[in-house]
Parts: C-alpha cells; structure tokens; sequence
C-alpha cells in the first residue's frame, strides 16, 4: 500500500506545532531553572504559600508556575509539603544556573560596551542557552575569576562556593568603608548606584549618615544615596592602616584637574572595565604617570591631556575613570590621624 504524501498545508502546520511545541518546552524548562535559581538565593527553601508570588516575580503565570514544580518535584529536585525545599540535585542544577549566569555578566563586563544596567538581564537570558563548553572557554578567558562584577562568588566547576564574608552593616558617619557587593536585582536602584560609579572595590568615606539617606565623598566628589541603595550595598569597614596603604582613598577623578597644574595617576576606578580600562592603560594613563592639561575645547569637552609626551583628547565620560592624587602624602580627611 502506498504511503500517502502529505499535503503542503499540512506539512506547514506540523512545521509550525513542532516549532511553538519546541518554544513552549524550552520555555517551560527556563521557568523551572528560574525557580530552582530563586528557591537557592532564598536558602534552599520557601513556604509553599509564597511559590506563586516568585513566579510572578519571574514572568510566569499561576498555571505554568505549578506545572514547573510538580515537574521539579517528579524529578527529585525539590521536596513538597508546607514549604518547597532543593534535594541535593535541586542544589545541584541551581548552582550550574548560578555559575553560568555569574560567568556571563563578568564576560559582559570586562569585554562588552553594555552598561553595568544591563549586564543582568543578558546574563539571565543567556543562562538557559551557554553550553558547559562555552562556560569554560570564557572562564578560560577571564582567567579563572572567582567573583562576578557584583562581588557574588562564582561556583566553580565542581559546584563549590567561596563565602562572601561578613560585614558590618551599621554605617558610620566620618568612617572609610570598601564595597564588597552591589545587588543587581532592582534595576532601578541598581542604576542609581552604578552611575555614580559605585562598584566591588570602590572606596568611600561617609560624612553623614540619616534616616533618609547618607552622603559621602567618592574620587573627591559628593554624593548621596537614599536609605534604600543601603540594602543593595555590601561595604566592610576599612581600618586607618588600610585607608592609608590606598592610593584610592586619595584621590579625585581627572575631571577635577586645573589647568596648569601637573599630577600623578594613583590608577583607574574599579568602575573602569573592559575594552575602555585596556585602551587607557594602552594610552599611558598608567599609576606613576604625570598628567596635564594640553588644550580645551572651545566647548570645554573632550579636553587634551599631556601624559607620557603624548596629548591625549578624552570626553569627559571617559576622564572620570582616571584617579590622580591631590598631593598629599595622606588621605585629606580628618578621620586618619597623621604621623607625628
């Protein structure tokens, strides 16, 4: 009996029931790492009450959120009762989702022209997609890291975690602290912080602290940050010894130098990442060089730098990475006690 061809329209419809039954799997399996990612961020458990607002939270509606779960928990990735709880392979699958979201946004960060703003949201996509093999050539690339741009350890391939440490969450006015972890989960606070240039590593001296908020100097400029940017910020306290053995806490961005005058670069922000910090170093703005101003725009930007016998044009969203020190053989602030 001769097998019957298939008609073009029916060809057609089985091409596109196969495409959207592929998209409807693959983003049934998004929404079930996404939960295993958020159940491990909050502890490894979660009350059983609350799953479907973290679905919510997650763009997944009440119907497909409970069909994730009871898939999860079909394989043995977490455990049901009053609260939903990661099995060890639960723990396992989380922590891979973890490790290739946290490799992906370092990669963005230091070889990317994306906004810090950005790196979030493009690492998440991306977690679902990055194969083990390209996780490992990027590793491989940025050299082994072991923390993301935010300060989050990243697993390593054996699933470990290093601990982020402890710190004191009490500011202090009149007090040097060291960021350590900027949460990214709020976007809009995440961007708030970001483009002050507040980053893992950024050093800053509080002056004031207040219900509201608190102000404080950072490469020689004032800002403040409303209460709220203090639970997305991680920051240990910086003893006198080490305040004075950094070169940062000395310092004030480029942009503040005056004509006529010649200083030293003491190094680039933390917030310098990427193919703009290489091109910098490339340009001689390297820590030791002198620098000064050559010439000003009629515009009064970009401005040209004397450095290394070379003028340099540079906007000035690209100067404020460069640090230079105010000439003081100590930080300027009247916390550090000077030498007798």
């Amino acid at each position: 009996m001769m097998k019957r061809e298939k008609s073009h329209g029916t060809r057609l419809f089985d091409a596109i029931r196969t495409r959207f039954g592929r998209h409807d799997r693959e983003q049934d399996r998004e929404v079930e790492e996404d939960l295993l990612k958020a159940v491990y961020e909050l502890g490894g458990r979660i009350a059983a009450d609350e799953v479907q607002r973290v679905g919510e939270s997650l763009g997944a509606d009440a119907d497909r959120t409970a069909s994730a779960v009871g898939r999860l928990a079909l394989r043995g990735e977490l455990t049901m009762g009053d609260e939903l709880q990661l099995t060890d392979a639960g723990r396992e699958h989380a922590l891979r989702i973890v490790r290739a979201h946290r490799i992906y946004e370092q990669y963005l960060a230091e070889h990317s022209g994306y906004a810090p703003a950005e790196w979030h949201e493009r690492a998440h996509r991306m977690e679902h997609r990055i194969s083990d093999a390209e996780q490992e050539r990027i590793v491989s690339l940025l050299r082994n890291p072991s923390f993301d741009p935010h300060g989050d350890p990243i697993p390593t391939r054996s699933l470990e975690v290093a601990d982020r440490g402890e710190d004191d969450r009490a500011l202090r006015a009149r007090s040097w602290w060291r960021v350590t972890h900027v949460e990214d989960d709020d976007r809009a606070l995440f961007t708030l912080i970001a483009d002050l240039g507040l980053t893992k590593d950024s050093v800053l001296f509080i002056t004031d602290v207040t219900a509201d908020g608190f102000t404080f100097m950072y490469e020689g400029e004032r800002f403040t940050l409303p209460a709220a940017a203090h639970a997305a910020l991680n920051m240990e306290p910086m003893t006198d010894d080490e305040v004075r053995r950094s070169p940062e806490a000395d310092a004030r961005r480029l942009t503040r130098l005056e004509p006529g005058v010649t200083a030293r670069i003491v190094g680039l922000s933390p917030s310098c990442r990427g193919a703009l910090r290489r091109r910098l170093l490339d340009l001689g703005f390297v820590r030791g060089s002198t620098v000064s101003i050559d010439l000003v725009s009629p515009m009064g930007n970009p401005v040209a730098y004397a450095v290394r016998g070379t003028a340099i044009a540079l906007r000035h969203d690209q100067a404020r990475y460069i640090l230079i020190g105010t000439g003081s053989s100590q930080p300027s602030f009247p916390h550090i006690p000077q030498p007798q």
